[in-house]
């Protein structure tokens, strides 16, 4: 009897991750492009360093502050300028906010542009923030090993509020 009730109960746990699961778009599918990059100011603080330092959490925090306290509008963006994705320890970023406007900045915010017309892989997928990054990139680097083309360590994420999050991947030159 408590064998029963120890399986029923834990068919409805999986079940109810399964919705959860994929009501944050984990069964949605990438969308996988090559594509031209359009320019992209991203205002926001650069970092290098450990992926597990707390000087990382507390620039998304200040990131989200900013946002939150109205100082900064657009979407949550990223420049990556290397391999987020990869078995690495250490990670060199730009976190910020894709804006329009950069005449006004937070205290030690900084604005970097991300130049158009660039040849780019892009992985689009409507996903939580949570999920997106992980799917995304994976995908992105299966195109990138079964089409035989190469990747420059430069990957910009977007993550815009009622659209598919996007990461672009700069192709390097044949």
């Amino acid at each position: 009897m408590r064998t029963k009730k120890y399986l029923i109960g834990l068919a409805v746990i999986v079940g109810l991750g399964l919705v959860v699961y994929t009501y944050m778009g984990g069964f949605a599918e990438v969308k996988v492009s090559q594509a031209t990059s359009s320019q992209l100011l991203i205002a926001g603080k650069y970092y290098e360093g450990e992926t597990d330092a707390e000087a990382l959490g507390q620039i998304y925090q200040e990131v989200g502050k900013a946002v939150e306290e109205k100082k900064l509008t657009g979407d949550f963006a990223g420049i990556y300028y290397n391999n987020p994705s990869r078995e690495a320890k250490t990670v060199k970023a730009f976190i910020g906010v894709a804006v329009k406007d950069t005449t006004t900045l937070p205290q030690g915010f900084s604005v970097r542009v991300v130049p158009a017309g660039r040849p780019v892989l892009r992985g689009e997928l409507e996903a939580s923030i949570n999920i997106a990054p992980r799917r995304i990139y994976s995908a992105l680097f299966d195109y990138e090993k079964e089409n035989k083309i190469k990747l420059k360590e430069f990957y910009v994420e977007r993550f815009p509020q009622d659209a598919p999050a996007v990461i672009e991947a700069e192709l390097a030159q044949k």
